[in-house]
């Protein structure tokens, strides 16, 4: 009830106040002239595009604002008495950025006219948010592969092209994207950054990218805001018919396909379409009025179609079809041949005994459904003793894509526009890598369409006072699509010696409605512009999986005890157990004999409880609120101040159906108290909201996300002396602070955390008639029905869980009841100012900070210490050593008796029992791995040791919680060269050195994260994954100076045809490389599964180990990333030896980490091999008369062919004791040169 009165409440006070995203842009000013400010000079502002016009006057202090006015070129008029005629030309207003013009008139008559050219804005003047936009001719001209606009993210400061969609050291979850101010990213995982609206270059008008410090407007969980636009339509006709090609014919091979000799994969990409825009009839309404007007509607309609035509090649095992009839043909004990027939006992020394099931025959279905289905003969090499053999094929790769985008635009009078933007995408995208059967063409795709629809209404009342009002629904339905033949009775599993031509995938996916609305104001005061505003966003996600919910039957085995193998005695000559197992799966196979059977039987809510073969189905829900007040004032023509708050609030998440299990916190709040509850052995699960208090609620209420907002520009009037020299006549020292709050993964977290608490699903098993159990014997076709276990209702005992888990290994995971959107602090203190040649430069300090991310602890971490197991478990390896010839090194170079480990140290009677169980148990001792055999204690049960436990709840084995404790620290130094378009050249260049620090150092969706060792936090911090330190990006765009018009060649005709029109882009991207840790990941403190980051020992300090790196070939074509000579003869950098200190071989210089302890080296301390492309285009220009153009392109993805090795984040390269130790796969590289080809006709 609090939730709907909040929400009545929230709607019905802000019913007249505005949001956030808009694709509106303000221009504001100040009229002077030789004696200071000229206030009532009278403004018009022109729309180019559309020749609608809006007018103002100065006030008294001379300032002016248009509000709200739509993204696009103007022309200003400014007029006083006994002045002349200011007029600006082309004055560029990108979509929620602001303009300043400062018009200077000059003394004398109204009727001269001083015109200057404008252009775009090259220096903020009025705040310190960090911007960029993006414009028409850049996403059009520069060379992007795939014609995804946001593929020129990675052009701004902050952004690098290798590290994806991170800006300003933040995790991708941080950027909001949107198109005419509605999100349209994936808001069910949000990491990564994925825009189902999928947009293209022709149906993106512009876009902004805001990286640091927005306004109070922007938010809606995101800190960094991506703004597309549609395009809109204006007063001509204007359009494009296009096609873009890409083909492997052009490409060049990748580094590792020629080191291999494999040649290059064939490719063919087609994206062609068309777009038209201009004016259309309206009618007219009332008397007096046209019957159609013919300057008030506009239009904007556009058509792609993506078409990816490719192969993929497979590998696929097939039966030979000499042995489908039973036929087996196996050497025997004295080397013969022999051949037999394991369904019949044909050739056998007697019959198969009706123990072992007697004489079969070759199962019909397994005829119908396997054998009928499977190739003939295949053309590789024979595998499974000759009974199989490899089957190479390419299987179709195909991705199709149709979209449609459209706006259009009615100015109804002067006071009052509309528009309405609709957009659809639908996909085929072939799935190889779900298809895993024979099929040249895939059963399994991905597909579902995705649609937005947008209205929005503005309204200017005065000249001080402007309204939007918006509403949108976006819809998207990614599913991922079964086989339509999929059988409905039952599936096939355990199938040997062939791959299964059935594809088993069960269809899944997930459908997501989102609801906007939206209502933006702003209002002018003085010298005081207010902007204030609601927004308001309904998120519905249906996330389906249907796992088994088609049952499964599968093939027997000879572990199944109620299906014997057959006697080795029935083998002429005897056979050896490798060949007698292929004869008793053989048999099993082709008999259809059956050992056990499943079906799905998923929660579907407290009412239903489990039901038999359904899809089990995950619904979210929760509503988003964003209110801002923002106040900009004019303190000064040198000083404008930026003032705002904004408030985000974030419904808690719901799970309408309830079908998620939560442990029972029974009213903790603490970190403690919740802590000390999760690790009570006697707990228990309960329906989820029971901790929240309501239903199906993961969480309670996040009130206070109160953000401050303040900035300031400072641009002084008085230039003489040092201060003229600095500032020139345009420079602008600004600097913000703000605080925005984070979708940090709202949902795919809780969903992941909740998930692991298993208890509410149930599987349905076949059961033996005979004796009850799971174990069947029975030939497919006759196989019982499946029986559901008794149900218990929650609550259910974490003694329940963990015994039904079946390792003593439970997960227990609790989401945080008072679990917070993440804070996040930015700050930015720099100076800009234009530089001459409409080029201007940026110098800036970039900052940020949060302390509390979501992430996740394990507060059941093994025990080694308090229980006395380290003492006795370093007491053994001792007595190992002692035991061994060479007891410097290569303690597990011979496997200790169990005697040799308890013989001298003193060791406890459960070690010695427990190790002397299997040899394998004494190599971990003797390597090591403590926490790691921790775990298998645990896990078979042996939990007790020296009167302790290995872990806090023996009832569970990782008992989690979600929360709020993550840390970053961003700091970065960025300068940014960057030149509008004027004189045939474009350019933009900027240069980041920055440095992000953190204790989670991934961007997994699942936002878990858990710490190595709780009683050491501080060796988790590090740079993340994602920190580049040194970054360059650069982008031109160049009209060469040749032609009719241009400096040289200036003629028409055949001159002007041959050297006229050519226009060169280009874009580079320098990245240092990824960090890279040199790591031990082997359980010396906590268990193996935790330990994947765990820092490795050296003798060497950072610097040293760094003078280490770099690409060294091989004669063998080995590619090493450190020299070779602290790699052992084996190729690990131990070379086996587990000692910390005692070099195994000249050169050592990396140790593995000692039991109960981690290494000595920190988190990503060196980077991997340096990044650096150059894409470049070349377009040719041919005009007819004044319309129409056509445009030839040819572009280049990597144009140097630069082999650019890649090493993946978080990469195990450098694990001291693999083989390969700092080895980089030939393979891994990033694109070698591709080819673009285009073909554009204009009007």
């Amino acid at each position: 009830m609090r939730r709907v009165i909040f929400a009545t409440l929230t709607i019905g006070i802000f019913a007249m106040l505005v949001v956030a995203q808009t694709t509106t842009g303000r221009l504001a000013g100040n009229v002077s002239g030789p004696d200071g400010l000229i206030p009532g000079a009278t403004v018009t502002i022109t729309d180019n595009q559309t020749q609608q016009t809006r007018t103002t006057t100065s006030n008294e202090t001379g300032a002016y604002a248009f509000e709200r006015i739509p993204f696009g070129s103007y022309t200003v008029r400014v007029t006083s008495d006994g002045f002349k005629t200011y007029v600006a030309n082309n004055v560029r207003v990108d979509a929620n950025t602001e303009y300043t013009l400062n018009p200077v008139l000059e003394l004398g008559d109204v009727s001269v006219e001083v015109t200057v050219e404008a252009g775009a804005e090259l220096v903020n003047a009025s705040n310190a948010e960090l911007s960029t936009t993006v414009d028409k001719k850049q996403i059009l001209d520069l060379p992007i592969d795939g014609r995804n606009p946001l593929s020129l993210l990675s052009l701004q400061a902050g952004v690098n092209a290798t590290a994806g969609n991170h800006v300003n050291g933040q995790r991708t979850s941080s950027t909001n994207f949107t198109r005419d101010g509605v999100n349209v990213q994936d808001n069910f995982i949000r990491t990564g950054g994925f825009v189902q609206d999928r947009p293209s270059v022709d149906d993106t008008g512009e876009f902004t990218v805001v990286t640091q410090n927005a306004g109070a407007d922007l938010g809606g969980g995101g800190t960094a805001q991506i703004q597309l636009v549609t395009p809109r339509g204006g007063s001509e006709f204007n359009g494009a018919a296009y096609i873009y090609n890409r083909n492997s014919e052009f490409a060049a091979n990748d580094f590792g396909n020629n080191a291999t000799g494999v040649e290059r994969p064939f490719l063919n990409r087609n994206q062609f379409g068309g777009k038209v825009s201009g004016p259309f009839p309206f009618p007219g309404f009332g008397q007096g009025t046209p019957l159609f007007f013919e300057d008030k509607a506009f239009f904007f309609v556009n058509y792609e179609r993506f078409l990816l035509v490719q192969q993929t090649p497979k590998t696929a095992t097939t039966l030979l079809p000499q042995f489908h009839d039973g036929t087996f043909t196996y050497t025997d004990n004295g080397g013969v041949t022999q051949t037999v027939n394991v369904l019949t006992g044909a050739g056998m020394n007697g019959p198969i005994p009706a123990a072992s099931g007697g004489v079969l025959g070759v199962n019909p279905i397994i005829q119908q459904r396997v054998l009928s289905r499977i190739p003939s003969s295949g053309n590789g090499v024979f595998t499974n003793g000759g009974l199989s053999q490899q089957f190479f094929f390419n299987q179709q790769n195909n991705d199709t894509r149709d979209a449609v985008t459209t706006r259009f635009d009615v100015d109804i009078n002067d006071s009052n526009s509309v528009y309405f933007v609709y957009k659809y995408n639908k996909n085929a995208d072939d799935r190889t890598d779900i298809d895993g059967t024979f099929n040249t063409v895939p059963v399994n795709t991905q597909g579902g369409p995705t649609q937005g629809y947008l209205l929005s209404w503005t309204t200017v009342l005065g000249s001080n006072f402007t309204n939007e009002l918006r509403g949108a629904y976006n819809q998207s339905d990614p599913f991922f699509n079964e086989d339509p033949n999929f059988p409905t009775d039952f599936v096939l599993g355990g199938i040997p010696f062939t791959t299964n031509p059935q594809s088993n995938f069960q269809a899944q996916g997930r459908k997501t409605d989102q609801y906007t609305i939206q209502n933006n104001a702003s209002y002018v005061w003085g010298n005081h512009t207010m902007r204030f505003g609601i927004d308001f966003n309904a998120q519905r996600i249906d996330s389906e999986t249907n796992f088994n919910r088609v049952g499964s039957y599968n093939i027997t085995g000879t572990a199944n005890p109620n299906t014997p193998g057959l006697d080795p005695s029935l083998f002429p000559g005897g056979i050896d157990a490798t060949q007698r197992g292929r004869a008793d799966a053989l048999r099993y196979f082709l008999g259809g004999v059956i050992g056990s059977g499943t079906i799905a039987a998923p929660f579907q809510g407290p009412e239903l409880g489990p039901v038999l073969g359904s899809s089990q189905r995950q619904r979210f829900a929760y509503e988003t609120y964003g209110l801002y007040f923002a106040d900009q004032w004019k303190v000064s023509p040198e000083l404008t101040l930026n003032l705002g708050v904004r408030w985000d609030y974030f419904s808690p998440l719901r799970n309408p159906d309830v079908v998620y299990l939560e442990p029972d916190l029974e009213g903790a709040t603490s970190r403690d108290e919740i802590r000390q509850n999760l690790l009570d052995p006697t707990g228990q699960y309960v329906l989820i909201g029971t901790n929240a208090g309501e239903p199906g609620q993961f969480y309670k209420a996040d009130f206070d996300n109160f953000g401050p907002v303040v900035s300031f520009a400072y641009s002084p009037i008085d230039r003489g002396g040092l201060v003229g020299a600095v500032f020139g006549d345009s420079g602008v020292l600004r600097g913000g602070f703000r605080i925005g709050y984070i979708n940090d993964e709202y949902v795919r977290g809780p969903d992941n955390a909740a998930g692991g608490n298993v208890g509410l699903d149930l599987t349905g098993r076949a059961l033996n008639p005979n004796d009850g159990s799971i174990n069947l014997n029975c030939l497919l076709g006759t196989c019982p029905g499946y029986t559901l276990p008794t149900f218990t209702p929650p609550p259910i005992s974490f003694a329940t869980g963990n015994a039904n888990a079946g390792n003593f290994f439970n997960t227990v995971f609790a989401v945080d009841p008072n679990l917070e959107l993440q804070r996040n602090m930015q700050y930015n203190l720099g100076f800009s100012r234009e530089i001459g040649y409409d080029t201007a430069v940026e110098f800036r300090y970039v900052g940020g900070r949060s302390t509390n991310m979501v992430r996740g602890f394990d507060f059941n971490q093994v025990l080694i210490n308090e229980n006395g197991f380290l003492t006795d478990f370093l007491n053994a390896r001792e007595n190992c050593r002692q035991a061994l010839a060479n007891q410097g090194l290569f303690l597990n170079s011979r496997r200790c008796t169990t005697a040799e480990m308890t013989t001298g140290l003193p060791v406890q009677p459960q070690l010695a029992g427990f190790i002397g169980l299997a040899g394998f148990l004494r190599d971990y001792v003797q390597q090591g791995i403590i926490g790691e055999l921790a775990l298998i204690y645990i896990i078979n049960g042996f939990e007790g040791f020296g009167g302790s436990r290995f872990r806090r709840n023996q009832n569970a084995g990782v008992v989690d919680l979600l929360t709020n404790d993550g840390t970053y620290e961003y700091d970065a130094f960025q300068f940014e060269v960057r030149k509008r378009f004027s004189d045939g050249l474009q350019f933009q260049a900027n240069y980041t050195y920055g440095k992000v620090i953190t204790d989670i150092q991934s961007d997994g969706q699942a936002r878990f994260d858990p710490f190595l060792d709780l009683d050491q936090p501080e060796i988790e911090f590090g740079r993340a994954d994602f920190d580049r330190t040194h970054t360059v990006n650069i982008n031109a765009n160049y009209e060469l100076p040749f032609g009719e018009g241009r400096p040289f060649f200036n003629e028409g005709g055949w001159v002007n045809a041959i050297l006229g029109g050519w226009q060169l882009t280009s874009i580079v991207n320098i990245s240092s490389g990824v960090p890279i840790s040199i790591k031990d990941i082997n359980g010396t403190l906590n268990r193996t599964g935790r330990s994947n980051r765990q820092g490795a020992n050296s003798s060497l300090t950072t610097d040293q180990i760094r003078d280490l790196l770099g690409l060294f070939f091989q004669p063998d074509g080995t590619i090493y990333y450190i020299d070779p000579s602290v790699i052992g003869p084996n190729g690990s950098a131990t070379n086996g030896n587990v000692e910390d200190t005692i070099t195994d071989f000249p050169g050592q210089v990396f140790f593995r980490a000692q039991p109960g302890q981690t290494g000595n080296l920190g988190r990503n301390l060196i980077s991997g091999p340096w990044y650096w492309n150059v894409d470049a285009g070349l377009i040719k220009n041919i005009r007819f008369g004044e319309r129409y153009n056509i445009q030839l392109r040819a572009e280049a993805f990597n144009v140097v062919n630069n082999t650019n090795f890649f090493i993946g984040e978080n990469s195990s390269i450098f694990d001291v004791d693999s083989t390969t130790f700092g080895q980089i796969s030939a393979g891994s590289v990033y694109a070698p040169r591709i080819m673009q080809f285009a073909f554009r006709f204009e009007f």
